[in-house]
């Protein structure tokens, strides 16, 4: 029997059923367990288990922590990338109990990090088994990874504890928390918090806005973290508190002539600079054989919500979509997206050294088909430093039916909390502009024409 490429749980129900003088085969098999520790993990976390019985994958983690405990939860942390796998879950975080397992803490932490739509934070088994362990209270130990000695952790279970501060703890008590933090001896994670905490109203929440604070950071001095505090100062109570980390970037930009205007005055630009134009809503003139969800997209649906910042932005698109070097760059994508059908285009809306907003194209991370792009690394990074991210929906000429995000495409823009256009053909000369906030609030911006 060839032991290598057999599903794992098939090769440890062999192993589990061995004499107590294993064969020559049981013993080839139990050195790969050992070797391949982290192979196995990753196989458990990225095969669906309804693929491998409960039954196979029990025999398989309690061969693994019998073999090398603490090499098993290193690479259960470092490896854990599904969420609602809640047998597999619940398996682990029984087996960490049961043993107290220190060593199962990062993956504990870094398992809970991920958001759940089935089970609450509350009634998380990770919650559970960490406090089991520690016999405190969880929060105690997530605070003491964020905020105590550097040498305790490590920065991947550093930031996944952060993000469960957020979901379990008030607004109030955590930005306490961040500016209690001496100045000196922090790690370099603890540092930014305390410089991004007083510039927005929505703290960092996930792994991937911790990733766009690290990433506006890297490019951003002191004076300019400042600058943006001060921004926020002399806005406090103008309006909606939507102020985030997206807006950053436009903020930087704006006209300094703007910078005392009143939300009301930046309501009244707004409006006046969508006077006129042509809209195309997403689902009208579709027909009956395409089926879309239409939802409000003008301005006046959603400018209760939108903050003095969202504004900015919808005035810089718009300055974008008005430049004539932008249109050129957007037809020219728009034409090459119509040609090829693996993949959708897009890219950036970013500054150029001389301060202008132009179309950055970035090629797609891979082409799945024409009505998707997935955007890379690289494109992810420019739209943090930049204004939005954008992609067309140009399969045809006549596309007015799905002029507008589709249910992934708002997805997209709540998981990696950044604005988006979205560009759409309604005919050769015409492209329509939907912005895309998160919270699903979509406002067309009108079209442009070449």
């Amino acid at each position: 029997m060839k032991w290598i490429g057999l599903p794992l749980w098939v090769m440890c129900i062999a192993l589990a059923g061995c004499a107590a003088e294993p064969n020559a085969n049981a013993r080839a098999g139990s050195a790969l367990v050992t070797e391949r520790a982290g192979e196995a993990v990753d196989s458990m976390w990225w095969v669906t288990y309804s693929r491998q019985p409960m039954v196979g994958r029990r025999a398989a983690v309690e061969r693994m922590l019998a073999e090398d405990a603490a090499s098993f939860w290193a690479d259960s942390a470092a490896k854990t990338r599904q969420i609602d796998d809640w047998p597999m879950i619940r398996l682990l975080a029984q087996e960490a109990m049961q043993t107290d397992a220190t060593d199962a803490l990062p993956w504990l932490v870094r398992s809970w990090a991920m958001r759940s739509r089935i089970v609450a934070d509350e009634e998380r088994p990770e919650r559970d088994a960490i406090e089991s362990i520690t016999r405190e209270p969880a929060g105690a130990l997530l605070d003491a990874i964020v905020f105590g000695p550097s040498a305790d952790r490590s920065s991947a279970t550093q930031a996944a504890a952060w993000t469960v501060l957020v979901r379990i703890e008030p607004d109030r008590f955590l930005r306490n928390r961040i500016e209690a933090a001496p100045d000196q001896n922090q790690s370099v994670f603890v540092s930014q918090l305390k410089r991004t905490a007083p510039t927005v109203d929505v703290l960092p929440s996930d792994r991937l806005e911790v990733a766009q604070m690290m990433r506006l950071a890297s490019v951003h001095d002191d004076g300019q973290w400042r600058a943006w505090s001060r921004w926020r100062e002399t806005k406090a109570g103008d309006g909606p508190a939507t102020l985030a980390m997206r807006h950053l970037p436009a903020i930087q930009q704006c006209d300094v002539h703007r910078d005392g205007w009143t939300r009301a005055r930046w309501l009244t630009h707004v409006e006046e600079r969508l006077s006129g134009r042509r809209f195309a809503s997403r689902g009208d003139g579709a027909g009956d054989d395409i089926v879309v969800k239409q939802r409000p997209d003008r301005f006046e649906d959603h400018a209760q919500a939108l903050g003095i910042a969202d504004l900015l932005v919808i005035d810089q698109i718009l300055d974008a979509m008005d430049d004539p070097v932008f249109q050129a760059t957007a037809f020219e994508q728009a034409d090459a997206d119509l040609l090829d059908t693996n993949t959708e285009y897009g890219g950036a809306v970013v500054w150029s050294e001389r301060g202008r907003l132009v179309f950055a194209p970035f090629e797609p991370l891979i082409r799945r088909h024409d009505q998707a792009y997935i955007a890379s690394t690289p494109c992810i990074e420019a739209v943090y430093l930049g204004l939005a991210h954008v992609h067309f929906h140009a399969q045809r000429h006549g596309n007015r039916g799905w002029a507008g995000p589709s249910q992934g495409d708002l997805d997209f823009v709540d998981v990696h909390h950044v604005n988006a256009l979205v560009l759409t053909f309604l005919d050769r000369n015409t492209l329509n502009g939907d912005l895309v906030l998160p919270g699903g609030i979509t406002i067309d911006l009108g079209c442009m024409t070449r």
